[in-house]
């Protein structure tokens, strides 16, 4: 398995240039060095091609490498010369933006952390060219196809995809869309892409958020970078439940866009009122781009940014307003609004979210004990890290600097308590709604506070260690941590062996196998693949086909190469497709089926994948299979139960 991996290392290669040589660009013409630098490069490189994916369209500019570079080195070069318009006589007024350096320790976390994030990804997905079988997986692969066919990786285009002209979030789909080299090549730039998030992007973004909340402690910073892979939740649950690539993307930048709007803070009110502007625009710049890259990801994210600055900030001129009682009315305004301001957004969000459609499926008590044994969502107790957060939950209930993260942990875990123990319509869909009540969504944003809260916890037994041993032969604070961080390395590689894979239980039910497997008890069977991948050898290049879409046979738009209707996992809401779905196979007798055949550019051919089913995202559609016999319909192809026709009784 690992050799296939590294068969795609060029993909990989690639993958790392997208989403890092952007941010890098800029944040070297910002001045951002070391850890602040690689920290902020991902969520800033989502940010720039996100808009740039916005602009073209307008421009008449295809998406694609070449157009891509060109806009990247314009803004970069823009970006260089951005110092000279704010010189004075004082300098480092930027460069105040680069952090120290860390050294060996930090790298070493980072390989552990991204080594152990990345093996439990790839022995969960096999190999790189497999396919989540899932729902979402149909949407998103195929609309990195669609990307391909228009040239068009905006937000504002997306939608098309499925007919649709309304706003949808492709900061995801514009960096994964420049991996894939061709269509074949798709569902291996999407694990090559995760793959580079769960290695990378999340361990960085993480590490650097640590660091700007512990005011540069190294050691501190270096434990979060090891324990980055101690919980499920965050980042290898997304990749399984869904699946949710563009979220897991834009989680993965939220620490680094919370360190940064932190640090642009702390500039703008540490500075003198002349010297303002000039100190805080080069993190500010950076903060807004990793801003707009969790945004244009996936919107919910956006309110996890402003909750957590919110509360950093409050907190902040909490301690000033005790401290001195002027400015007290602008403090106290900046607090109201900047939390109004979260109010609105997290009502629009809920609003347009719309109803929550998942159950309760906890109680209480059994909610509570997912918290604190961080066994989020049914997954399996993290025992060493819920050590390591309870100490670090007293060392930062006890600092006023550091009291926010804790607060922060209470409101997550409010929210996911909400959303498995609790069934009320208006109080689920306000609390929760911005996540569609989804406790997997939540769960995956507790380890953004959990991490850092079980760094500081370890870092603080570390330290009392030292000062307890002082006099003995017991080393120092650095080599100590050296040596936690090759424990979680140990207890890391030990679990990924003996837990390779770990089934996902959803409510009551258990996952039997990894959601990439393909076999006949996959979402799209082995059969199914093997048809769909026949198509370009059945079909014409415009042929267009119907089928059941919850049956997976929406991946012919992907696999087939072949246009269908519809080409994501849901069906359209219409009379004419409720026709269709009771009656195609009637289409001989019933003169309605062809008038509904034409509502959606008259298809002439279906495949049948069976009748589909009645479990969540599954419909059942009795006039989309069983045509053996059927008047109006000639078979095309065959593979066991899976079947491709001609439909003739509308000719």
């Amino acid at each position: 398995m690992i050799f296939d991996w590294f068969a795609q290392s060029g993909l990989f290669a690639l993958a790392l240039i997208v989403v890092f040589v952007p941010g890098l660009l800029l944040g070297a013409g910002l001045r951002l060095r070391g850890l602040v630098l690689w920290g902020a490069a991902p969520g800033v490189s989502v940010g720039i091609l996100a808009l740039l994916a916005i602009v073209f369209p307008f421009l008449g500019i295809r998406w694609g490498h070449g157009s891509v570079a060109v806009g990247v080195l314009l803004i970069a070069a823009a970006v260089f010369g951005l110092p000279l318009l704010f010189r004075s006589r004082r300098r480092g007024g930027w460069a105040r933006t680069a952090m120290p350096r860390h050294g060996l320790l930090l790298w070493c976390a980072l390989v552990v952390g991204g080594g152990l994030n990345a093996a439990r990804l790839m022995t969960y997905v096999g190999v790189p060219t497999a396919i989540s079988q899932t729902n979402d997986a149909v949407f998103h692969l195929n609309a990195l196809r669609w990307v391909a066919e228009t040239g068009s990786a905006s937000s504002l285009d997306l939608s098309g995809l499925i007919g649709g002209s309304s706003f949808y979030p492709a900061a995801w789909h514009a960096v994964a869309s420049l991996v894939a080299l061709d269509n074949g090549q798709i569902p291996i730039a999407a694990n090559v892409v995760a793959l580079v998030i769960v290695a990378l992007v999340w361990p960085l973004s993480i590490a650097l958020l640590t660091h700007v909340v512990t005011r540069g402690d190294r050691v501190v910073t270096a434990l979060a970078a090891a324990l980055s892979a101690g919980l499920l939740a965050f980042p290898q649950l997304m990749f399984e439940w869904g699946v949710l690539y563009p979220y897991a993307l834009s989680l993965a930048v939220v620490p680094a866009a919370v360190a940064f709007t932190i640090v642009t803070l702390r500039c703008w009110l540490g500075a003198r009122r002349g010297e303002r502007f000039r100190v805080a625009v080069a993190p500010g710049f950076a903060a807004l781009l990793l801003v707009v890259a969790t945004t244009l990801a996936q919107p919910s994210s956006v309110l996890v940014w402003g909750i957590f600055v919110m509360l950093w900030l409050t907190g902040m001129l909490v301690r000033r307003l005790r401290q001195r009682r002027q400015a007290r009315l602008g403090a106290l305004a900046t607090i109201a609004v900047g939390w109004a301001a979260i109010a609105v957004v997290w009502l629009a969000l809920a609003y347009l979210a719309g109803p929550v459609l998942w159950k309760a499926y906890r109680g209480v008590l059994g909610a509570v004990a997912d918290v604190l044994l961080n066994s989020h969502s049914l997954l399996p107790p993290a025992i060493g890290m819920s050590v390591l957060m309870i100490v670090g939950i007293l060392i930062c209930a006890r600092d006023a600097r550091l009291r926010w993260l804790v607060i922060g942990w209470v409101g997550v875990s409010v929210l996911y308590v909400v959303s498995v123990a609790t069934d009320l319509p208006v109080v689920k869909r306000l609390l929760t709604g911005p996540w569609y009540g989804d406790s997997f969504r939540l769960a995956a944003i507790v380890p953004l506070v959990v991490v850092p809260i079980a760094a500081i916890g370890l870092a603080a037994l570390i330290d009392v260690i030292v000062r307890r041993w002082r006099r003995g032969t017991v080393p120092g604070r650095v080599p100590l941590a050296f040596i936690a961080t090759a424990v979680v390395a140990v207890i890391g590689v030990v679990s990924v062996v003996v837990a390779p894979v770990i089934p996902l239980r959803v409510a009551a039910k258990t996952d039997p196998q990894s959601r990439y497997a393909l076999n006949d008890r996959s979402y799209l069977s082995a059969d199914e693949s093997a048809l769909l991948r026949r198509l370009p050898d059945l079909l014409p290049e415009d042929a267009l086909i119907i089928a059941n879409p919850s049956t997976g046979a929406a991946f012919a738009y992907l696999l087939g190469e072949r246009d269908i209707i519809p080409r994501t996992w849901s069906p359209p809401q219409s009379t004419a497709w409720d026709i269709l779905s009771s009656h195609l196979n009637d289409a001989a007798d019933d003169p309605d089926v062809c008038s509904a055949l034409d509502a959606y550019g008259s298809p002439g051919y279906v495949l049948d994948f069976g009748r589909g089913g009645t479990g969540p995202g599954q419909y059942l559609m009795p006039g989309m299979t069983d045509f053996d016999g059927k008047a109006g319909f000639e078979e095309v192809d065959r593979e066991g139960r899976a079947s491709l026709w001609r439909i003739t009784a509308c000719d």
